[in-house]
């Protein structure tokens, strides 16, 4: 496998063909537990591309403390500080301050587990933003994604709430992968509105006009890309509703793991797999998450939930995605959401769109 200029046998592909999980040695025991973290797996662009200049990636990880080892355990993660220093280092290295631009040639969804996944399984890339937006923290725990539509365009505002030793690299490593994961789905032919960035423009901004091929903004206050509605909302060649939902059932649980205070995420994603079993209540949400159904109810009432509204909004959700399914039935989407009869499941549906789930097949098609 080539990646770079260089056309030759990627050292990452020869000692980490198997990727999988990430160890610290005993000099990092301390920090791998650190607040702010990210998911391993991502780091596999970053390996592929400090290669790409000739360089050994593995002894600037090596000095972090950080040991690449096979295979990656699933959901692992690493100190944000350690990966943002070993960026910074890559950077000086080569030379190259648009660095972050080659994360573009190497972006791969399975680089970012089940979020990659469930990314390439959306009907639409407004639905893979939105599932991006709400599952990022996955990524890096102190991400953040907004999304907003106006004009005719839908905006994606990316930022990360931490310093960055070389942040231009980091920001740009972060729009040059979405591009990709775009073009993924969309077909290379995909352009977008416009790119935004967090630095002045570079004296040569060849290499951005030629990977973005669009309009580009500087200095901004977070990275921006923008989508024509059109593109936003076209229905993508890679669409596979359950596929991508049985992808987010699993990044929904990631990031349970990581904020064990996000009740109503973690009731979500409890829901989301007992539906189909046709026996999911508050007591068995309650059950999996090993507290009382009093606490349950209390702790969304904090958030601003109920349980019969989160059950509600999980339901609607699921609803719109599997009505775009044309592998999937209208009886057997009525049990994949936990309604015992087609009856209770039609009325549902016409509560929330006004039309029966047989019309709004007919309109999608």
């Amino acid at each position: 496998m080539s990646i770079g200029r260089q056309g030759c046998l990627s050292f990452a592909d020869r000692h980490l063909t198997a990727l999988r999980s990430v160890q610290h040695n005993r000099s990092a025991t301390a920090n791998w537990g650190c607040k702010v973290s990210i998911l391993a797996p991502s780091m596999a662009g970053l390996l592929k591309v400090i290669e790409s200049y000739g360089i050994d990636p593995l002894p600037l990880f090596a000095a972090e403390g950080i040991e690449v080892q096979v295979p990656f355990r699933p959901g692992s993660r690493v100190p944000y500080r350690n990966i943002d220093r070993i960026r910074a280092r890559a950077v000086a290295l080569s030379g190259d301050q648009a660095l972050g631009l080659r994360i573009a040639r190497v972006a791969h969804p399975s680089h970012y587990g089940a979020l990659g996944y469930a990314w390439l399984a959306c009907s639409t890339l407004r639905q893979g933003l939105s599932c991006l937006s709400r599952y990022v923290r996955v990524l890096n725990d102190q991400a953040r994604i907004e999304m907003e539509e106006r004009n005719g365009v839908v905006l994606v505002r990316i930022d990360v709430a931490q310093d960055s030793e070389h942040r231009p690299s980091r920001d740009d490593g972060q729009v040059a992968a979405l591009m990709t994961l775009c073009r993924m789905n969309a077909g290379q032919g995909f352009r977008p509105a416009w790119v935004g960035f967090t630095h002045p423009e570079p004296a040569d901004s060849s290499a951005y006009q030629e990977l973005f091929d669009c309009p580009l903004r500087w200095s901004c206050a977070t990275s921006e890309f923008a989508l024509r509605v059109d593109d936003a909302d076209r229905l993508l060649p890679t669409a596979n509703p359950v596929l991508a939902q049985m992808n987010e059932r699993v990044v929904m649980k990631r990031l349970a793991e990581i904020d064990k205070s996000d009740t109503a995420g973690r009731a979500r994603a409890a829901i989301m797999e007992q539906l189909p079993s046709g026996t999911v209540s508050d007591e068995s949400v309650a059950d999996a998450l090993h507290v009382t159904s009093r606490t349950l109810h209390r702790k969304l009432k904090e958030q601003g939930y109920s349980f019969r509204g989160l059950l509600t909004e999980v339901r609607q959700q699921l609803a719109g995605e599997y009505i775009n399914d044309d592998s999937l039935t209208l009886t057997e989407i009525t049990f994949l959401l936990g309604f015992s009869e087609m009856s209770s499941f039609s009325r549902a549906f016409r509560n929330w769109n006004g039309m029966s789930p047989s019309e709004a097949r007919q309109t999608v098609h």
